[in-house]
């Protein structure tokens, strides 16, 4: 049974998360702030350098990557995950000491800004590292405009940085699932364990016959719940019914795919549904 989604090594996602950001050094943004991150992320014309950085991790295909979209969510879940540093690696998420501040959205209360660091040879000396950044000028008269640029900067405007995983450590459902009962494969007969195989390789259906509310009791909680638990630690929930634990933990998966104000209602809904199948394996939607 293959217990790892597929994917490509460590090195090739880091590699080509830098490739793909880096194909973007010149982008401007259009009239009013519109630019293509913003919109591919559903938040346009706001500060956008933590939606560059979402979208070249995901154009990258890095699993499980907490989205920046809205900086300050990036980092409380890289915090939580125990992936905040002090000393920089290329492919690293810098969270920088002030708000993204230019361009139409610009102003001096907006989220903290962020960028990919992408050179990290001088830093040891003179605590100097390069990045690329989106929403930021360049640094000469020609580049001077809002936009994607290369930045030098220093460890004096640096919160922290957030390290990404490249190579996936999260097993789907079904692979953990799995892995426990092989830890106690003695507890069970052989009938039993060739029943539960059989019914862990095969992804449960999940219809859409109607929206889930709050207080819902149904089936199709618990497999939501099942799914949730696999990328947001989800604890004390009532098996099958939306209580405030699984209403949490899906604002907490709202968040950590680029959703931010409003958008993040603890309620699941299409979108979310088609990007909890997609990371987790645990369901297939059907209409």
């Amino acid at each position: 049974m293959r217990l790892l989604k597929k994917s490509q090594t460590a090195s090739a996602a880091k590699e080509l998360f830098l490739q793909t950001a880096l194909s973007y050094l010149g982008y401007q943004p259009e009239l009013l702030g519109r630019n293509k991150f913003g919109q591919k992320v559903g938040y346009d014309s706001v500060p956008w350098s933590g939606a560059f950085v979402d979208v070249c991790a995901r154009e990258a295909g890095i699993p499980n990557f907490a989205s920046f979209v809205n900086t300050a969510a990036g980092l409380g879940e890289s915090l939580r995950n125990g992936q905040d540093f002090r000393v920089p690696e290329v492919g690293d998420i810098v969270v920088f000491n002030f708000s993204s501040n230019v361009g139409f959205a610009a102003s001096p209360f907006s989220m903290m800004h962020c960028g990919i660091v992408t050179d990290v040879r001088e830093f040891e000396n003179s605590g100097r590292f390069v990045t690329v950044e989106a929403n930021t000028e360049g640094s000469s008269a020609a580049t001077k405009r809002d936009g994607v640029h290369q930045k030098v900067r220093h460890m004096t405007d640096v919160l922290t940085f957030c390290r990404p995983r490249f190579r996936p450590d999260r097993l789907t459902f079904n692979g953990w699932l799995m892995k426990t009962f092989d830890a106690a494969r003695t507890t069970f007969t052989r009938e039993e364990t060739d029943l539960i195989e059989r019914e862990v390789l095969v992804p449960k259906i999940l219809k859409l016959n109607g929206e889930i509310r709050y207080g819902d009791r149904n089936k199709r909680v618990e497999i939501i719940q099942l799914a949730l638990a696999m990328v947001t630690d989800l604890r004390s929930a009532e098996p099958g019914r939306w209580d405030t634990a699984t209403a949490a933990a899906c604002s907490r998966f709202q968040r950590n795919i680029g959703r931010t104000g409003y958008g993040v209602t603890g309620l699941p809904d299409l979108n979310m549904l088609k990007r909890l199948s997609h990371d987790t394996g645990v369901f297939i939607l059907e209409s």
